[in-house]
C-alpha cells in the first residue's frame, strides 16, 4: 500500500506500486554517455537534461523540459530520442515532433545534422497527405500544432514511442481543438 492507503480500503494501482518501488532508494539519475549517433558534444547542462528526459522515460513517467530560449532543448529532444532507438526502447514506434510552424524547419534541420541516424518524415504543406502511410516507417515524425487539429484523425491511425510537444504553451487553454488533439495523440512517453 501507498502512504496509508490500505486502511481506506482502496488498492493500489499495480503501475503505482511498481513506480514506489523503483523510486524507494532513488539516490540520483544515472550518469549516461551521450548517444554515438549524436554528432555534437553536448554542454554539461545539455546532458543533465538529456539524462532527466532518460530518467522520465526509464521510469515511465512524462514531463516537462524548461529552459532558456537558445539553450539546446532540441539537442537534448534529439539526444534522448536517438538513445531510445538504438537501446530498443522505441519498439521501432516512431516518435512525433508539434512544434510552432515556423520551427518546424529548424527541427528537420537539426535532426538531419546532429542525429543522422534518425529517420526524419515531415508533414507540412498541401501535399503531406500522401506521406501518411510513411509515419510508421520514420524515426521521427515533425508536424505543426496548426496542421495537428487537421490532420488528428489520420495521426491516430498510428502509435507513437514519444511525443513531444515543443512549445507547449501553444496548449494551455483545454478547451481549444489544438489541446484536445494534443492529448488524443497515443503515445508511450510525452514530453514538453
Amino acid at each position: 500500500a501507498l502512504g496509508g492507503l490500505e486502511g481506506l480500503g482502496i488498492d493500489t494501482p499495480k503501475g503505482l506500486a511498481k513506480l514506489k518501488k523503483r523510486l524507494e532508494n532513488f539516490s540520483s539519475m544515472e550518469e549516461l554517455e551521450t548517444p554515438a549517433g549524436i554528432k555534437a558534444t553536448l554542454r554539461d547542462y545539455q546532458k543533465s537534461g538529456f539524462q532527466w528526459m532518460q530518467f522520465l522515460a526509464r521510469h515511465g513517467l512524462h514531463g516537462i523540459l524548461a529552459d532558456d530560449m537558445g539553450l539546446g532543448k532540441t539537442m537534448q529532444t534529439l539526444a534522448h530520442l536517438m538513445e531510445e532507438k538504438t537501446s530498443g526502447r522505441s519498439g521501432g514506434k516512431p516518435s512525433l515532433v508539434i512544434a510552432p510552424t515556423s520551427v518546424v524547419p529548424n527541427w528537420r534541420a537539426e535532426a538531419v545534422k546532429f542525429a543522422p541516424g534518425l529517420t526524419v518524415l515531415v508533414l507540412n504543406g498541401a501535399d503531406r497527405k500522401k506521406y501518411y502511410r510513411s509515419i510508421p516507417h520514420a524515426d521521427l515524425v515533425i508536424t505543426s500544432f496548426a496542421l495537428l487539429q487537421r490532420d488528428i484523425e489520420k495521426l491516430l491511425g498510428f502509435q507513437y514511442h514519444v511525443l513531444v510537444l515543443d512549445e507547449a504553451q501553444y496548449i494551455k487553454n483545454p478547451k481549444a481543438k489544438v489541446a484536445k488533439a494534443a492529448c488524443r495523440v497515443i503515445a508511450r512517453h510525452r514530453l514538453c
